[in-house]
């Protein structure tokens, strides 16, 4: 097995990402050995987005050698700016939720965190400092532990969400 240098640019970043509620997938299947995923959406149901700040969205993933296997654990951390009303109700609708969370890096590489079996937990605060100049809004984190890595989307199937309007508040 060779790991050969990479082709094309690798650029730092995530964009936005996008979550879907575990009940609303029909399927999640992840082949083992491509380490490849493929979700198929009940009727009506699909992908929302979640706007988090310009280059705020960060991940953190890792390896632990437990007795029973390696255990990966990813963490998910994103500003959404200003305390307006409108987030705060999503936000409070992702509490106690199982998710599944497909992040799209700036290199267009798209990978779902999360399985029906082991979805990812949301947490969150609101910050309000201070100074003007500090960010105002709020810091969510989604974490997970799984007993595999997290899936790559096929190549391909990459659709993005388009955003939702702009919030007036």
């Amino acid at each position: 097995m060779t790991v050969l240098r990479h082709t094309n640019g690798n650029v730092g970043g995530i964009n936005p990402i996008q979550y879907a509620f575990k009940e609303d997938i029909a399927s999640l299947i992840i082949n083992p050995d491509t380490l490849t995923g493929a979700i198929t959406f009940k009727p009506g149901k699909g992908w929302n987005y979640l706007y988090g700040s310009p280059d705020s969205i960060q991940l953190e993933g890792k390896e632990e050698d437990l007795p029973a296997g390696i255990r990966y654990s990813y963490n998910f951390k994103m500003l959404i700016p200003k305390d307006r009303k409108d987030v705060e109700i999503t936000l409070m609708q992702l509490n106690q939720r199982h998710l599944i969370i497909n992040a799209i890096d700036k290199n267009g590489v798209s990978r779902y965190y999360g399985t029906l079996d082991q979805p990812m937990k949301k947490l969150g605060k609101l910050l309000k400092p201070a100074t003007i100049e500090s960010y105002s809004g709020w810091e969510v984190v989604f974490n997970g532990e799984f007993s595999q890595p997290a899936a790559y989307a096929p190549v391909g199937t990459y659709v993005p969400v388009d955003p939702p309007p702009v919030s007036e508040e």
